[in-house]
C-alpha cells in the first residue's frame, strides 16, 4: 500500500505544481483534484473504522448512555474531520 500513497502523493504534487498554474479555470478544477487526492492519501494512510454497524445499533436505541460507543464515534467524526480538512482539526492518534 506504500506504493499507491507514493503515487498519490506524486499525483497531487504535480497537479499543484505544474496544471494549477494554468489559468484560473484549470487552477480552481487542478486544485479540486489535489485536495481530493489529498484526502484519500490520509484516508488510506489511517486505519478504517467501520461504524455503520454501530450507527445500526443506535438507531435500534440499544446503545443509550452507552460511553465506550460515544468515545468510538467521536473518534470516527474527528478522523473524519481531519480527512477532510487536516488544519481544522487536529490529527487522531
Amino acid at each position: 500500500m506504500s506504493d499507491a500513497l507514493d503515487l498519490i502523493a506524486e499525483a497531487e504534487a504535480t497537479l499543484r505544481r505544474d496544471i494549477a498554474p494554468g489559468g484560473p479555470d484549470a487552477r480552481y478544477h487542478a486544485l479540486l483534484a489535489a485536495n481530493a487526492l489529498a484526502m484519500a492519501q490520509r484516508e488510506l494512510a489511517r486505519p478504517s473504522q467501520d461504524v455503520n454497524a454501530d450507527v445500526a445499533a443506535i438507531r435500534a436505541g440499544a446503545h443509550d448512555h452507552d460511553a465506550d460507543l460515544h468515545a468510538r464515534l467521536l473518534a470516527a467524526a474527528r478522523l473524519r474531520a481531519w480527512i477532510a480538512d487536516p488544519t481544522t482539526a487536529e490529527e487522531p492518534a
